[in-house]
């Protein structure tokens, strides 16, 4: 942590700190060795973050609870456990993904974004952190979700800031298997989304079984984990070509 001023450097080694606590207060133990791969995580985005855009939250204090601990949530909710093959669609900086393959060394994370600035960033982050249970795949998710190797291929698919909740199914549901479910990370105005997802979620053979609130250890903000259980196979027409479930979501095309 040369690049560190002295100030910074107390600031990152109290961010460190605090990250074991805010695992602990939601249930979960790290181990020396995930505290240092988080460490290095934290390091190696605050260093990336000079050259490219990767995250708007620059404190390491913010970027341990803000982005690591919210990651880890499904864990510490019991949705997602150690074996379990994981998709995380448009990660951009690594998360949910990344987060959650340190917390979960036996699961395979598949990290899919469409910038392939972003893709040598994750590349780069895997090696540094050693993580083998980590693939990159470099592409838009509307494409790679019609190929055989991922489509229904993983037991659960997470998403998180990728857009409203029909948007995030549309692109995540077909990569699950039936028997799988998505998990969207959403902020306290996810209400507002429920009616297009419901909808949506049903076009593409899910439903949505669980919401999960909760409040970042440490802070007063307020997060929702939305789950939808994959019950039936995904229409071969969905995901919609690149760009359209964004442009035109189902939720507003639904009846």
């Amino acid at each position: 942590m040369k690049w560190l001023s002295g100030k910074a450097q107390d600031e990152f080694s109290n961010a460190v700190s605090l990250l074991s606590r805010a695992c602990e207060a939601f249930g979960i133990s790290l181990t020396a060795a995930q505290v240092e791969q988080f460490g290095a995580f934290l390091e190696a985005l605050l260093s990336w973050s000079e050259r490219m855009s990767l995250t708007s939250i620059l404190e390491p204090m913010r970027i341990v609870i803000e982005h690591f601990v919210d990651s880890i949530a499904p864990v510490a909710f019991g949705l997602l456990k150690e074996g379990a093959c994981v998709v995380d669609v448009g990660t951009g900086a690594g998360f949910p993904g990344i987060p959650l393959a340190i917390l979960l060394p036996g699961s395979l994370v598949s990290l899919v974004d469409a910038s392939r600035k972003k893709c040598a960033y994750l590349n780069s982050i895997k090696e540094h952190l050693g993580l083998e249970n980590i693939e990159i795949l470099c592409g838009r998710s509307e494409e790679l979700a019609h190929k055989e190797s991922y489509r229904e291929a993983y037991d659960v698919a997470v998403a998180r800031a990728l857009g409203r909740l029909d948007v995030v199914l549309e692109c995540c549901m077909p990569f699950v298997r039936v028997g799988g479910c998505t998990i969207a990370y959403k902020g306290p105005k996810f209400v507002e989304e429920m009616e297009f997802g419901k909808k949506t979620a049903r076009e593409l053979g899910g439903r949505i079984t669980n919401v999960i609130e909760f409040i970042l250890p440490t802070t007063d903000i307020r997060r929702a984990l939305i789950v939808v259980e994959k019950v039936e196979q995904t229409p071969q027409r969905y995901p919609r070509r690149a760009g359209v479930p964004q442009k035109h979501p189902l939720g507003k095309i639904l009846k």
